[in-house]
């Protein structure tokens, strides 16, 4: 296993999880790269988790517990305070890391000093199969096609010099979801990215909850996404402002789908209105903004044959 002089600060937010994290540990004690600090944050658990932390009698690992819940923005925020390494990861606690990871994306920062943030492929499991691969595609200035959408996706996969990460003054934690999508955009205003092609990441699918599941949080957070970069989007071009309204579009009409919310097919059309109806807008935006005047039951039924069929429909697939 290699250690260097580069040290990793790795971050793992964590709130009553005292059995998976015990796993994400143990993924980042056999990473190849060594010299690393973990940072446990405990956001205030009711479990076990400080007396499983204390068994792992790794002199690595520093253990902070927030005396209440302050959600997973502040939790690694903190941890970004405290970290003395050069580039700050984060593991959600859920999460594992493969042997490999540090190693590949130390490389990739040594070979190009402009990169600021490197980020891996992903591959979303549960306890018997991976379900699917995220392939990163995009490499330096990426803020356009950060606009269009999450091309990232898990902060689990992110490497970070530590004083960008000052600069930005860290995550939005008053963000209800989509905090690693602002803190992306943020970044990307300020420095390069690369990424390892690899899949470095196991996002595991279980019961538990996730901010993804959560509509409202889900809701709120694609809403300030949409007021807070909506004028960069346009600065950037009609077709990017376009594919940043559709994209935040679709996900506020799969929540009013899914949860039978009228109000939250309103929003979604307050979304798109000026994406569809600006001078050089393409008849897929007008055609998406036409749907939200459809019963819910009939963008239900569509929903529900998109993921079977994508050439059915292509309006809702998400």
């Amino acid at each position: 296993m290699g250690k260097t002089s580069e040290k990793v600060s790795v971050v793992i937010p964590t709130y009553n999880r005292s059995e998976l994290l015990k796993k994400a540990v143990y993924s980042l004690q056999h990473q190849r790269h060594q010299n690393l600090e973990i940072i446990i944050v405990d956001d205030c658990s009711t479990d076990d988790t400080e007396a499983v932390v204390k068994e792992m009698q790794d002199p690595r690992i520093k253990y902070i517990r927030h005396q209440i819940n302050r959600g997973g923005s502040e939790a690694r925020n903190t941890g970004i305070k405290l970290a003395k390494g050069n580039y700050v990861g984060f593991l959600d606690s859920d999460d594992q890391w493969l042997p490999d990871k540090l190693q590949k994306q130390l490389a990739i920062f040594r070979s190009n000093p402009e990169v600021g943030a490197v980020y891996t492929g992903v591959k979303l499991v549960n306890d018997s199969q991976t379900l699917k691969e995220i392939v990163p595609r995009y490499r330096g200035n990426i803020l356009p096609m950060l606009m269009e959408s999450n091309c990232i996706d898990t902060t689990s996969s992110v490497l970070v010099k530590t004083e960008l990460l000052h600069e930005i003054n860290g995550f939005e934690s008053s963000l209800p979801s989509c905090q690693d999508w602002d803190l992306y955009l943020r970044l990307s205003q300020i420095t390069n990215f690369d990424f390892v092609k690899d899949s470095m990441v196991l996002f595991f699918q279980h019961s538990g909850e996730r901010i993804s599941t959560n509509n409202e949080a889900v809701l709120n957070g694609q809403l300030y996404i949409f007021k807070a970069y909506k004028e960069l989007a346009k600065e950037l071009g009609n077709g990017v402002f376009e594919k940043f309204s559709i994209n935040i579009f679709k996900t506020l009409l799969k929540v009013a789908i899914t949860s039978c919310d009228k109000e939250a097919v309103k929003l979604a059309r307050k979304v798109l209105i000026e994406a569809a109806f600006e001078k050089n807008s393409s008849v897929k935006a007008c055609i998406y903004y036409l749907s939200t005047f459809l019963p819910l039951k009939v963008l239900e039924i569509m929903y529900k044959q998109s993921k079977k069929n994508y050439k059915f429909s292509e309006i809702l697939s998400t």
